[in-house]
């Protein structure tokens, strides 16, 4: 259970609306780390358009991309 407690899904903040979107479009759900850093929504936004401006500008190749992924989630612990 987190520390911080998330921002429900239910009637979320229309700052925190489109980062909600963004989630639903591309994971089907609306993550966790996203409801839990809701509570900074300009963070939030900052942090997923820096993550898709990433991906679309093709600098990083995507398998390359997926091999960060994996690194990170072992630094940090997750079993990802």
């Amino acid at each position: 259970m987190p520390r911080i407690a998330p921002v429900s899904t239910e009637n979320p903040p229309s700052d925190l609306a489109e980062a909600f979107v963004m989630d639903l479009e591309r994971d089907g759900v609306v993550l966790d780390t996203t409801r839990i850093s809701g509570h900074l929504p300009s963070v939030v936004l900052a942090t997923k358009r820096l993550g898709q401006a990433l991906a679309k500008s093709g600098h990083v190749p995507t398998q390359l991309r997926l091999l960060m992924n994996v690194r990170v989630a072992r630094l940090v612990g997750c079993p990802f």
